[in-house]
């Protein structure tokens, strides 16, 4: 999975805010360089090779979904999801490992109001997102909040601004509604642990489920 990190703070929101400079991590670290369309379409895009089984799991291609997890994939509601569904689709994410990446994005304290610093970025997905090998894909914005203040809190902001993101995308790029899925997490999925107040914490996650 490969991370586009920016400067957060409180009113980060889990998905895209490159201010100060952008990181690709996977199993090695590459230089700064600009969040483009190109690299996104690349970290979401799914390997035309085959894939091998290794101790039960697979490894490279599409992730090989059960009948029922293709089922639940297609019946999800664009938001609002309840969650008993959330937890089904984090098990999925976490099994299959669809290709996905992180986003930091800003947000104006306390709020899902998107500030302009982060419009390239969003450009940027949304310009992904209409490219050929990506349009016929079901997109999953996944809320991420860090742990200060209240669950219940942290829940209900993430979702607000998964869904400030889910709108904007739709407003302006010719994209399904249908396509994407805003879902917030809160703190409930925290990247790092061992500092749950860290900002790589405040993000969303970009997740290809396939078509």
């Amino acid at each position: 999975m490969i991370n586009f990190k920016r400067r957060a703070r409180g009113a980060v929101l889990p998905l895209l805010a490159l201010l100060g400079g952008i990181w690709l991590m996977g199993s090695s670290q590459a230089g700064a360089q600009d969040l483009n369309a190109s690299d996104i379409v690349r970290s979401l895009s799914v390997s035309k090779k085959p894939r091998t089984r290794s101790l039960g799991k697979q490894e490279g291609g599409a992730p090989a979904y059960s009948a029922e997890e293709k089922s639940l994939i297609q019946s999800i509601p664009t938001r609002g999801l309840k969650v008993e569904m959330k937890q089904e689709i984090g098990k999925i994410i976490d099994v299959r490992k669809p290709p996905r990446l992180d986003i930091e994005i800003q947000f104006d304290f306390n709020s899902d109001a998107i500030t302009s610093g982060s419009v390239p970025d969003l450009n940027a997905l949304g310009t992904a997102l209409i490219d050929p090998s990506l349009s016929g894909s079901r997109i999953i914005l996944n809320g991420h909040t860090d742990a200060k203040g209240s669950n219940d809190y942290n829940l209900d902001l993430s979702e607000r601004r998964a869904v400030s993101v889910r709108h904007y995308l739709l407003e302006h790029f010719p994209i399904e509604d249908t396509r994407l899925i805003a879902i917030g997490f809160g703190e409930e999925r925290l990247k790092n642990n061992h500092d749950p107040e860290a900002a790589e914490n405040r993000r969303v996650e970009i997740v290809n489920m396939g078509g």
